[in-house]
């Protein structure tokens, strides 16, 4: 099979996957508020009738739809409560989104920026250790552009590969422009598992959240490391291949020359450790102000959940969105948000809507990265960016989260 028909294939499953997950993440959304009956079973809110000041005495509910729906009045006690409140209607999708608490959605947008300023100084910094110089200007016009091409049109061609593609024009060594971003990526990787690794320890060690709610986190964190660790030790030594008779494998990876200058970068990197600690401080603050930016846009939606559930949970989704499973991250993304944040107090349509803000944001500041399309140098067809750097046989597709 030629090798443009593989991509459109794969692409056309990404794509159906993708549509999977989002159809899977609507079918939990109360677009309505809605109540649950002692039993579990739910239905859409229609009015309340009062009963006096502050009390619900009855609901108009329904359930079904079309000519099945059934509409009925009920005693708001036959409901369960919102845990921790007196209410029993909690709120739908729409209702969510109108409640919004603009000011605190404006400054989360205000913060998320930042967050690309700091990734654009950290590899500007990681560029400089493998001697590749640009301006810190043009290491945040690369940021913006590969920010663009990764979050707004997934698919086409990689943002990772538009920044190594431009940037390997102020070096003859264009794999170690190659190399710069795939570093920078898996330290960015690395760090969002330090981050969820020590906050369950916080949060275990703390007793801040029942021990079954760990369970699954706990796993992910695990076998993130593992992988990790895995992947990095088969990469990038050489020995141990040559042991476990791995060379042949390797050899058939499409990127396995890249990952040979990988291995020459990390030893420029060991007799650099200054710049190398200072890479890993800037990539904790880029993260912080990353995950801040989601902290304020749940509380925007008046979200009934604490600050470390975001520093768990949202390092994991993020890793686990970075496999690219389908363009962009779309439907996975949201999928996860759901699994993680769902709660008693926090519903599925409530999370959505997270979600939802949280992916505006970087497509929203992504849009300087059009004005470095259109005002800068033609960004060629992804066929050109591959042969120019190597990689004619690798796919284009790889999400940027973090």
């Amino acid at each position: 099979m030629a090798p443009s028909h593989r991509k459109s294939i794969l692409l056309t499953a990404k794509v159906l996957l993708a549509a999977l997950l989002l159809g899977w993440v609507f079918s939990q959304v109360h677009w309505r508020d809605y109540a649950v009956d002692k039993g579990g079973k739910i239905y859409a809110v229609l009015a309340e009738r009062s009963a006096g000041p502050g009390r619900v005495a009855q609901l108009d509910v329904s359930s079904g739809l079309l000519w099945w729906r059934h509409a009925r009045t009920a005693p708001a006690d036959e409901f369960q409560m919102i845990p921790g409140t007196n209410e029993v209607r909690r709120p739908g999708f729409f209702t969510t989104i109108r409640n919004l608490k603009l000011p605190l959605l404006a400054l989360a947008f205000a913060v998320y920026p930042g967050n690309l300023l700091i990734m654009a100084i950290r590899w500007r910094l990681l560029l400089r250790v493998v001697d590749i110089h640009i301006t810190l200007w043009e290491a945040i016009r690369l940021t913006f552009l590969g920010t663009y091409f990764s979050i707004v049109v997934p698919g086409t061609v990689s943002g990772d590969l538009v920044k190594a593609y431009y940037v390997s024009k102020h070096t003859p060594a264009k794999a170690a422009a190659l190399v710069s971003v795939f570093i920078d990526r898996a330290i960015g990787l690395t760090e969002l598992t330090l981050i969820a690794t020590v906050m369950l320890l916080i949060v275990s060690l703390g007793h801040l959240t029942p021990t079954e709610t760990l369970r699954t986190p706990a796993i992910l964190v695990l076998v993130i490391v593992l992988a990790l660790i895995g992947a990095f030790t088969f990469l990038f030594a050489p020995s141990l291949r040559r042991a476990l008779r791995l060379d042949r494998l390797y050899r058939r990876l499409p990127l396995a020359h890249h990952f040979d200058v990988a291995g020459q970068a990390l030893r420029q990197y060991r007799g650099n450790i200054p710049r190398l600690v200072e890479a890993v401080g800037i990539t904790l603050t880029g993260h912080i102000v990353w995950i801040g930016s989601l902290i304020l846009i749940g509380k925007s939606l008046s979200l009934d959940t604490p600050w470390y559930n975001y520093f768990l949970y949202v390092p994991l989704i993020y890793t686990i969105a970075s496999i690219p499973l389908t363009p962009g991250g779309l439907g996975l993304v949201e999928k996860c948000f759901v699994v993680f944040f769902a709660s008693a107090t926090v519903s599925p349509s409530e999370v959505v809507a997270m979600a939802l803000l949280f992916r505006i944001a970087p497509m929203f500041w992504s849009l300087p990265g059009v004005v470095v399309a259109v005002t800068g140098a033609r960004v060629p067809a992804a066929k050109a960016i591959q042969a120019e750097l190597g990689l004619q046989d690798t796919p284009t597709d790889h999400d940027a989260a973090s």
